[in-house]
């Protein structure tokens, strides 16, 4: 199927009319037939002490024959509404849960469940990343299809972000990413929130369709060049969503139809998507958490999402033993342009660590990633690795987390 967009001039309609009129011919050309996988969520051990306000739940990794995806306390299941009959469903459930970032997946052939099957494999992207073309990114296997279509399995809530990664080619033209009502199609259901990436306009276009109608659009400067990856975050509020590309904010959009509304996600046009994440909520700060079961011991991961206030100094970030000690002491310091770690032992600080730059800008967002193993933390800061700190406690067991300082929190996984 060929991606590429023509002038919507041509047809004498508007831009969002012509968008609305090639997802509407895309999204239904490909007759797809259902796979169901349900996955079981397995909670580890019993509940931490009483002293923490809330409970971060650690679970297994969840495989998924030949892809593998860990998360926290999460159930995956195909949609089951519009069965097809020939390929794949690209319409799936989208499942997330109170405490965590949750991805979801699509089985696009399915396998014997046998050991090679189980082997970690990551979505496969080209190689040559320089000059990718769309028929790069149309070859490129990957278990999000384009166009893509998932329904939520539940209501998209004040404090939550759909996060969507990707990969756009030298050619590419325009993708769009859109927030629809009772089904993930354009059939004149309404569209709350419609996002068209117009590389030919150098603009990304905001709309709603509602009531069999377009609205007025609101534009903003295209931020992403052609063969740019992109990182597009969508954040519910009560009135409105705030719109981020790559991690800085583009577009406050006012909420033309409830938030309520929302009850599918899809994603069409010249762009490989790679990761898609629902989830969050709005954290106090501060903020402290419990981890059940075995704890943050080595071989899990905490990923945090978070945003340094625009005119804050510091915050920190602990991990805890459960006799109080604090086993990682993560202090970005604004004001000191630097990242001290340190450890809490009986007491006493330790010797501060603070080599390398402040990877972090106030006011723009942050994937922050931290690995237990055997000897030491990895750290890692937007997908970059930033510091490895030696253990100076036993880390088998830690049960506690303590966000505080100047910043907002979006979301927290651990696995």
């Amino acid at each position: 199927m060929s991606h590429q967009y023509q002038l919507s001039s041509h047809y004498g309609v508007s831009d969002d009319e012509f968008d609305y009129m090639m997802e509407q011919q895309q999204l239904n050309v490909d007759d797809q037939p259902h796979v169901q996988q349900v996955l079981p969520v397995e909670g580890l051990g019993e509940q931490p002490e009483e002293q923490f306000h809330d409970v971060l739940e650690v679970v297994e990794p969840i495989i998924v024959k030949e892809m593998v995806q860990e998360m926290g306390d999460i159930e995956l299941k195909t949609d089951l509404d519009h069965p097809q009959q020939n390929g794949v469903n690209s319409e799936v459930d989208l499942v997330r849960t109170d405490n965590e970032i949750v991805q979801q997946n699509v089985e696009e052939h399915p396998q014997e469940d046998t050991e090679h099957n189980r082997e970690e494999v990551s979505t496969p992207t080209p190689t040559n990343t320089a000059k990718l073309t769309l028929s790069d990114l149309m070859a490129a296997e990957s278990q999000y299809p384009i166009p893509y279509r998932s329904k939520l399995t539940e209501p998209f809530e004040p404090g939550q972000t759909l996060i969507v990664k990707g990969k756009t080619a030298e050619d590419s033209v325009r993708f769009t990413i859109n927030l629809h009502h009772s089904s993930a199609d354009f059939s004149g259901h309404d569209v709350p929130l419609h996002i068209s990436v117009r590389f030919d306009e150098g603009k990304i276009v905001f709309n709603t369709f509602t009531k069999g109608e377009w609205g007025k659009e609101e534009r903003k400067s295209n931020p992403y060049k052609k063969g740019d990856d992109i990182d597009f975050r969508i954040r519910a509020h009560d009135s409105k969503f705030t719109v981020f590309a790559d991690q800085k904010e583009v577009k406050e959009y006012e909420h033309r139809v409830p938030l309520s509304h929302v009850t599918h996600f899809s994603i069409d046009g010249d762009v490989l998507i790679t990761q898609v994440h629902w989830g969050g909520k709005y954290y106090p700060v501060p903020y402290e958490s419990g981890i059940t079961g075995e704890g943050f011991g080595p071989g899990k991961t905490l990923l945090i999402f978070g945003t340094p206030e625009k005119k804050g100094k510091r915050f920190h970030i602990n991990l805890l033993k459960k006799n109080g000690d604090i086993a990682l002491h993560l202090n970005p310091r604004f004001d000191e342009k630097a990242i001290v770690r340190n450890s809490l032992i009986a007491n006493e600080w330790g010797n501060e660590e603070r080599e390398g730059k402040i990877p972090l800008e106030k006011g723009i967002g942050f994937d922050l990633k931290v690995i237990n193993e055997e000897y030491a933390f990895q750290i890692f800061i937007n997908d970059e690795r930033y510091a490895t700190y030696a253990h100076r406690v036993e880390p088998h067991d830690l049960h506690g987390l303590q966000i505080g300082g100047d910043v907002e929190i979006t979301g927290i996984q651990i696995f």
